[in-house]
């Protein structure tokens, strides 16, 4: 019985697999962002659609292998962000990261709580998680999408920073529901301890990487392959040293590791950039089919029309406000901070994080809160599904009619 069921897996893994393959043809050949066919694709294996995909497929392993992809998927994307390259626009990125962020936070939190009656505790993880807009959408965007350098490395920066930012602080703020007692410097403690082990780890993993890639002798034709071997094991073992001492602190270990080998001189990096790109474009489809699958239509509608006001209010107006505050000055032209603008989807690290914290919203220990459970999921999934379909859908033609794209 065993090996049946084993086989049913095998099949379904690759039955997924096929239809993210696919997604990717399709995003090739219509040059349209692979994220929207993707989750499609996943609507369609989903209890939605076809029920081959639902919540008790992966059981307890689905945290598992959301978080080793994530930190695969974060970890590619920051290997390819070069100092140099982030230099071209420090001001416009550092204030996007910091001052957007804490208005899209505050914002996004006052709006769910007016809007759907949410605790404070609920509309604050909501508004944490959708911080965050990510590599995993904004990359298949700009694969696309040709604007100036600038803009690309604002818009790449921005996502891959917010996602360890939001994954971290909204960790915090769900242990600090089980923790009353809490001071506000314990949570600070509670940020500063993730984001400093992850760091740290991160840093760790990098020297030793780059040492045994710089500094031991390996035969030339087994080199190049090491060489790629030991990149996407550094970003594995990075996340798990440093989740299994904080958790969410694997993140920032997987983006602190990326960026410091990204910006050594590694050999064969040309050769390590194409296997992690297509092992990243692999485990992209993987976990966006995945959590798609998951997603239940009746979540959605139980929000009525002040969920799409929410949507309404984080894209067209907070994003936009967050945008043109943190690049005033900057050098970016109105049309290019428009793009910016509207080019806010959310993506892997919101969908995952919150499809794990409302099993736990759901359960009978604390901080037990099924209402709020299914706002957390429905706010956040539909924030996803909106932005994903029109935001990525219609990235080309928003940058087309905006004359910010260039010469590809």
């Amino acid at each position: 019985m065993s090996v049946h069921v084993d086989l049913d897996l095998v099949a379904l893994v690759a039955a997924i697999v096929g239809l993210g393959v696919g997604a990717q043809f399709l995003a090739a050949k219509y040059r349209v962002p692979s994220v929207l066919f993707l989750i499609v694709a996943g609507v369609a294996v989903g209890p939605e659609g076809l029920g081959i995909v639902t919540i008790d497929t992966f059981g307890a392993a689905l945290s598992t292998i959301v978080g080793v992809s994530v930190a695969i998927i974060v970890f590619e994307g920051s290997f390819r962000l070069e100092f140099e390259t982030v230099r071209t626009a420090p001001r416009a990125i550092g204030r996007l990261v910091t001052i957007g962020a804490a208005l899209t936070f505050v914002g996004t939190a006052l709006t769910v709580r007016l809007l759907l009656g949410a605790s404070w505790d609920v509309a604050s993880l909501v508004a944490a998680l959708l911080v965050a807009t990510g590599p995993t959408v904004i990359t298949p965007i700009l694969a696309v999408v040709s604007v100036r350098e600038a803009v690309a490395t604002t818009l790449e920066t921005e996502g891959i920073v917010n996602d360890v930012t939001a994954a971290i602080l909204a960790i915090v703020l769900f242990k600090a529901m089980t923790a009353r007692e809490l001071a506000p410097r314990g949570y600070v403690l509670l940020f500063v301890q993730r984001l400093g082990m992850g760091i740290l780890t991160g840093l760790a993993i990098a020297a030793v990487v780059w040492y045994l890639l710089t500094r031991v002798d390996l035969p030339d034709e087994a080199a190049p392959q090491t060489a790629r071997l030991l990149v996407l094991a550094a970003a594995v073992v990075a996340f798990a040293i440093a989740d299994s001492v904080f958790s969410e602190a694997g993140i920032a270990a997987a983006a602190t590791a990326g960026v410091t080998l990204g910006n050594l001189d590694l050999p064969h990096r040309e050769s390590i950039l194409q296997f992690k790109r297509d092992v990243t474009l692999l485990v992209l489809s993987f976990v966006f089919i995945s959590l798609a699958a998951l997603l239940e239509f009746s979540e959605l509608r139980s929000l009525g029309v002040a969920g799409l006001a929410v949507v309404a209010v984080v894209a067209l107006l907070l994003r936009p406000l967050s945008v043109f505050v943190s690049t005033t000055g900057t050098g970016f032209s109105v049309r290019e901070r428009l793009f910016v603008s509207f080019v806010g989807p959310r993506g892997i690290i919101p969908a995952s994080v919150a499809t794990l914290f409302a099993i736990r919203l759901r359960t009978d220990t604390p901080p037990s809160d099924p209402a709020g459970a299914d706002v957390l999921l429905g706010t956040v999934f539909l924030v996803i599904l909106v932005t994903v379909v029109v935001e990525a859908g219609f990235a080309r033609r928003i940058a087309a009619a905006l004359g910010v794209m260039t010469e590809e």
